[in-house]
């Protein structure tokens, strides 16, 4: 069996925006530190963009949280590739689609500078993939805000190789996914055959700006996790907007795979968005969605197959979503047959994704 981890992650090093256009050399990330005995803890350090901090989860990697996930900090930022592989197949995997993490909060309010570094952060993971032999891939970040750029990018990513879709919240800063400017975008995702991939995080100002007033607890709290959430609210309203619209009509080839939410809300789309869109159709054909082990997979399948599901192991975050060895923790679940699960970790992947 071929096991396919369709969402891991890369905690950036400076190494990521190696590649940054000179005109924005002063513009570049910078790294700040902090001491230890403060509210950030172990979170000591954060990147300088566009003026403002920004804080992640073990990003910049030189901060002491990385080094209490469990892997090398160079396993970590993709810096040794050899070194991910190894942890790929002690955990049993085959192929890992990797996510950002930085992305998953505003990375720049200047669109032309979050141009800038989406550039550079592709081609950094589109240099360090090329040396897996085809076990590491990516999802690539692009400026939504600027659709044309984001259609070049398309275009030199799909060259460069590597890349196995395009990372999408559910909300791209304040504009749902049904917003039409990006339809040119979804045309292009379709014809090169990049999955639009919608995963949580948050860089919706609006959103943002209202939990500026909340008490926030004596922890470090990223700018994505709010009371209104960039996890499942957010994701699932993207799926509203996305289905609701005619992208999918419009565009035929265009699939889309949503990830790091679970999959017990699907029997519930199924039944509600079903009723008024082709929801049901495309789900399973062009429409994946990545369970996560603990989830009630059987009722899943029961209501709607398992021709839709995928799954992924979160690596090397630290999250609720965390599953290393996905093979192992399907099977000692007991009651999915060995069918589904061949579908959940190869089958499925393989029609998801083009791997070539």
């Amino acid at each position: 069996m071929l096991v396919i981890d369709c969402d891991a992650h890369v905690e950036e090093p400076e190494e990521a925006w190696s590649y940054l256009d000179p005109a924005f050399h002063r513009k570049r990330p910078l790294i700040v530190q902090f001491p230890e005995d403060t509210v950030f803890g172990a979170h000591n350090a954060a990147w300088v963009i566009d003026y403002k901090i920004r804080l992640y989860g073990g990003t910049p990697t030189i901060m002491n949280r990385s080094s209490q996930k469990g892997a090398p900090v160079a396993i970590q930022d993709l810096t040794d590739v050899e070194g991910r592989i190894s942890a790929m197949a002690e955990a049993g995997i085959d192929k890992q689609i990797i996510f950002p993490t930085i992305w998953q909060g505003p990375v720049a309010e200047d669109p032309e500078l979050e141009s800038a570094l989406a550039t550079s952060w592709n081609t950094y993971m589109a240099t360090q993939c090329s040396k897996s032999g085809g076990r590491i891939f990516y999802a690539a970040v692009i400026p939504y805000r600027r659709p044309a750029d984001a259609v070049a990018e398309l275009r030199r990513i799909k060259a460069l190789g590597g890349a196995a879709g395009v990372y999408t919240h559910g909300i791209e800063w304040d504009m749902p996914l049904s917003n039409p400017e990006f339809w040119p975008i979804y045309e292009e995702a379709a014809r090169l055959d990049l999955p639009i991939l919608i995963h949580t995080g948050n860089v919706s100002p609006m959103l943002r700006f209202m939990a500026e007033g909340f008490p926030r607890p004596n922890q470090v709290q990223f700018p994505q996790n709010n009371p209104y959430g960039g996890g499942l609210n957010q994701v699932l309203y993207g799926v509203t907007q996305l289905f609701g619209s005619s992208a999918m009509d419009d565009f035929p080839n265009l699939k889309v795979v949503v990830l790091e939410i679970g999959s017990d809300w699907v029997p519930t789309f199924s039944r509600e968005l079903g009723a008024r869109t082709k929801f049901n159709d495309w789900l399973g054909d062009r429409l994946f969605v990545a369970c996560a082990v603990g989830d009630d997979i059987t009722h899943v399948v029961d209501r709607v197959g398992d021709d839709c599901l995928i799954t992924a192991t979160d690596y090397p975050h630290g999250d609720a979503f965390r599953a290393d060895r996905l093979e192992d923790l399907l099977t000692e679940r007991g009651d999915l047959s060995s069918k589904t699960i061949d579908k959940i970790l190869t089958g499925n992947p393989l029609r998801a994704f083009d791997f070539k």
